[in-house]
């Protein structure tokens, strides 16, 4: 079955109302990890999206994350058309009117209508954008420094071990110190992955640090102490400047690859920034109440503009679109408000770092850059024709000579 949810001291509403929306929303995350190559580009660049789109609308996270949100204003606009057929009138399927079945109790007399003025909603509705726009637009900026922030990680994981390819030396104790190294520069990524991931990644983040012991490029004890550690991401680190201070290098060589080492310490901060300090609440939470509050009045102020159906009934389905958009403004700077676990941090720490600089240090050990004696090409040497034609930029190739 499905596990209980944590408890929530800011939801009192039940777990009936968690399960249905809030769950969803949070399982639904590690599928907005996307990933964009060139067919994905290709896809999200076609005209036929608008389409698809609109097609998808019912089934789309958004719809399903507010299920009970939009459900709830719907059966609000509902009770705003029959609150008015009961206390004031109604047509009947010929479209003969007829006074409500409760028009005639004392209070309700002299009632028009059910219904507020459209003036408030015009006065409000500025507030209400502002509100909204600011709030996705504050939301995204997180995101995308998130973003910006781990392709910082990306570049200066390579730059590690680029610089260990460049400066370490030709020896075999080298090279195993080399292969250390790169172990750590990975596993540092997948460390600070984890951080931000929280306690259910750290299975998974175990085992990754067990393949490095199987291989012989991490001890069982270093696993344990990695583990155990407050601040894994800042233990690799460490890792990491061990490796450095053992290689025989030059110490400006050594001073180079601690330029990117203290890189990885502030990007890491700059990531816990980020995941600890959200949005201010008190401008959540306002924004929240504000939209709620002007959703429930709503019906009331598009009841007598839809006159023209029957019984006002269009009133349900205006008040259901708008809920979804609105309510949906306010759903997106939510989801993406904690970027990380919607960014692609397996794919980058597996693919665009681990797998990159295994490549790195395989591309040196297989000389994949040495040409082989005898096979050298003599390129034609470039000399220039005339002083004029240098001004013109004309050149004549001169095969240089041995």
């Amino acid at each position: 079955g499905t596990p209980p949810l944590p408890p929530d001291a800011d939801n009192e509403l039940g777990t009936w109302y968690r399960r249905s929306g809030s769950e969803y929303a949070e399982e639904s995350r590690q599928y907005r990890r996307t990933v964009y190559m060139h067919d994905e580009w290709v896809k999200h660049r076609s005209s036929e999206r608008f389409i698809k789109n609109l097609r998808t609308s019912m089934r789309s996270g958004v719809m399903q994350a507010l299920s009970m949100e939009l459900l709830f204003m719907t059966m609000m606009s509902f009770f705003c058309v029959l609150a008015n057929m009961l206390l004031v009138g109604y047509q009947d399927f010929h479209g003969v009117m007829h006074q409500g079945p409760l028009h005639g109790l004392g209070p309700f007399r002299a009632l028009q209508s059910v219904a507020l003025p459209a003036l408030p909603f015009t006065i409000g509705m500025p507030a209400l954008s502002l509100l909204l726009v600011f709030r996705v637009n504050t939301a995204y900026a997180r995101w995308n420094e998130a973003r910006t922030l781990w392709g910082g990680v990306v570049n200066n994981c390579r730059t590690l071990v680029r610089q260990a390819n460049l400066y370490f030396p030709m020896n075999k104790e080298a090279e195993e110190l080399k292969d250390v190294l790169a172990a750590n520069t990975a596993a540092f990524a997948k460390a600070l992955r984890n951080f931000l991931r929280g306690p259910t990644d750290d299975k998974v983040f175990r085992a990754e640090l067990t393949e490095l012991v199987k291989v012989g490029l991490m001890s069982k004890g270093h696993v344990d102490a990695c583990m155990r550690a407050k601040n894994r991401p800042m233990f690799q680190i460490n890792a990491i400047n061990e490796a450095v201070r053992k290689a025989d290098i030059h110490p400006i060589d050594r001073s180079r690859m601690d330029t990117a080492i203290s890189t990885l310490t502030d990007l890491t901060g700059a990531c816990e920034r980020i995941f600890k300090s959200p949005v201010p609440l008190v401008y959540t939470r306002h924004t929240s109440r504000f939209l709620t509050v002007f959703l429930l009045c709503m019906p009331f102020g598009l009841w007598p503009a839809m006159s023209g159906t029957w019984n006002h009934w269009l009133t349900i389905p205006v008040t259901a679109v708008l809920s979804f958009f609105l309510l949906g403004i306010e759903e997106i700077g939510i989801q993406i408000e904690e970027p990380f676990s919607i960014l692609p941090l397996e794919a980058l720490c597996n693919g665009a770092i681990a797998a990159t600089i295994q490549e790195l240090l395989d591309s040196k050990r297989d000389h994949s850059f040495q040409v082989p004696p005898g096979d050298e090409q003599h390129e034609p040497e470039v000399v220039p024709a005339t002083a004029a034609g240098i001004l013109k930029g004309q050149t004549k190739l001169v095969p240089a000579t041995n």
